[in-house]
């Protein structure tokens, strides 16, 4: 069990530091990806999730994001986990990524929505 929890995180990973650059989004785009792959993951991490999404839902109301639901949590705990370590690592990068003044009026709720998926992920590991 921990064999396979291990393989996906470091599957995760690669994807992260490995990933094609050519393909890179904006950092708007990169605040609705990481936001559906939190909706997208399971609700068992004691209400840190729903926090987070409450935070990245408010940023893209402020920025004037398309954040229509569409995907399912229906995924083992540990894709949903790999998912949850995804978001966070697009999300630290989106927000140092975005103009000042976006950055200046959003980071703070960025922050709180990556602390709380952290939160979340240690929650599982307990």
């Amino acid at each position: 069990m921990k064999t396979c929890r291990l393989w996906y995180l470091l599957v995760a990973a690669g994807m992260l530091l490995f990933g094609n650059e050519a393909n890179a989004q904006s950092p708007r785009d990169d605040i609705v990806t990481a936001y559906f792959l939190v909706r997208s993951a399971n609700n068992n991490y004691s209400g840190h999730r729903r926090a987070a999404l409450n935070e990245l839902e408010f940023v893209g109301r402020q920025l004037g994001l398309n954040l229509q639901a569409r995907g399912q949590n229906n995924l083992p705990q540990m894709q949903s986990d790999a998912k949850m370590a995804q978001a966070f690592q697009i999300l630290r990068r989106a927000r140092d990524r975005l103009d000042r003044r976006d950055r200046q009026r959003e980071a703070g709720h960025l922050d709180t929505a990556m602390r709380h998926i952290d939160a979340a992920l240690r929650s599982r590991r307990r």
